[in-house]
């Protein structure tokens, strides 16, 4: 399907294939005017956002680790967020996702919105008749306690749109608020700081009105105390270290660990052996040190190259790492030079039966060392990260004798 372009917002979106793993069963789903299905939504559906790419491994984490979630279906708005719509019944269990940026009670949702005016009235009457507000507020206090939840409330309406509407996103934002601000069940008014977030995601004709559960702390991790530029999402670091089959005994290297939050969030997805870290820059070994403090043990943070390492021949099972992209700094031509001499360490410390995850945006370069090397990838994603764009690779070296 080709992408379509929103004239009010310049972004396109792209439906990703909604891959459910084994024993999950397809969305109910009911027809819309236009043939295109409409999701049959309740009052248990929480949305949570990822980075773009990344809505199957939030979702995988959340089937493992949260009882009784259930997937419901996955969205993208390209270059901004991923949706994976959930089915929980606990939502503030979710709040311990690691991949997870955001999490979103869902407040009302409808399709198909009309794309001329007529979709302004239609969009102020969803919001004046939203069904699962007061659900969502309350999902909201057991999420982050101390949200304020009183009869009077000030409210701010986000809103995104992808597709062609005749209406501009100001607009819908304005029709939006007026309905909520209708609604009698509460006291609600529009203020810029309000203490309610509602956010509206319009995908062409699919509106989704949902109300925010968590503030920006989960994104930032409590941790962090310590940044670097360029520093790694944590969410994203999440999913290499989801992706790379966490086991209880596991000796997790990341020979370029920068700010550590690989080896931190590695370190929150479960029990391991060792945790071994890097960095060729004492300001980042600080820092590691600083974020990492006295927790995550057993844990080794060194300085060194990580084209010589201080390692023995298969010291580690498991390679996580973000690779230089040659942008913000470096080169692609340095790269050229660094890559084949990380291949031929890797491959010298990682255990015949161990993994890698690495995170690049070098595509031509890791084609042709992948064949040098013998790498055998075993999945590749597409990920965008503030509107760049990566790729993960999980692999492992193929032609080692056990």
């Amino acid at each position: 399907m080709r992408n379509r372009r929103d004239r009010s917002s310049g972004n396109s979106v792209r439906r990703r294939p909604e891959r459910r793993p084994a024993g999950v069963k397809a969305p109910s789903a009911v027809q819309d005017r236009s043939g295109a299905q409409a999701l049959k939504l309740t009052a248990d559906t929480v949305i949570v956002h990822t980075h773009p790419g990344l809505e199957g491994i939030a979702i995988r984490e959340a089937l493992t680790r949260v009882a009784g979630a259930r997937e419901i279906a996955r969205r993208s708005i390209a270059d901004r967020n991923g949706m994976a719509l959930l089915a929980v019944e606990r939502p503030q269990a979710l709040a311990a996702l690691r991949c997870a940026e955001d999490l979103f009670a869902l407040a009302a949702y409808a399709r198909p919105l009309a794309a001329d005016e007529k979709g302004l009235e239609q969009a102020r009457k969803i919001a004046r008749n939203a069904p699962y507000v007061e659900t969502a507020l309350a999902r909201r206090v057991a999420v982050t306690p101390g949200s304020r939840s009183g009869q009077r409330l000030g409210f701010r309406v986000v809103v995104r749109t992808t597709g062609q509407h005749e209406y501009r996103r100001i607009d819908l934002q304005k029709a939006l608020e007026r309905g909520i601000a209708e609604r009698g069940d509460r006291r609600w008014r529009p203020e810029t700081d309000g203490d309610v977030e509602f956010w509206a995601t319009l995908l062409d004709d699919e509106l989704f009105l949902t109300l925010r559960l968590t503030d920006d702390r989960m994104r930032q991790r409590d941790y962090k105390t310590a940044h670097l530029p360029g520093s790694l999402r944590p969410s994203v670091a999440a999913a290499m270290g989801v992706l790379s089959q966490p086991t209880d005994d596991d000796v997790v290297l990341d020979p370029l660990c920068g700010a550590a939050t690989v080896l931190i969030e590695r370190a929150n997805l479960g029990r391991y052996r060792l945790l071994l870290g890097g960095d060729s820059d004492p300001q980042a070994l600080e820092a590691a040190r600083e974020n990492v403090g006295p927790r995550y043990k057993p844990i080794e943070l060194r300085q060194w190259d990580a084209t010589a390492l201080p390692l023995a021949d298969r010291a580690v099972t498991r390679i996580i790492t973000n690779l230089p992209w040659g942008r913000k700094s470096g080169s692609h031509e340095s790269n050229r030079h660094l890559y084949p001499r990380l291949f031929s360490e890797f491959r010298r410390v990682l255990d015949p039966q161990g993994l890698m995850v690495l995170m690049t945006s070098e595509t031509r370069l890791m084609r042709e060392l992948m064949q040098e090397y013998e790498i055998v990838p075993t999945s590749i994603l597409v990920v965008t990260i503030l509107g760049a764009t990566a790729w993960i690779y999980v692999c492992r070296f193929g032609g080692k004798s056990s």
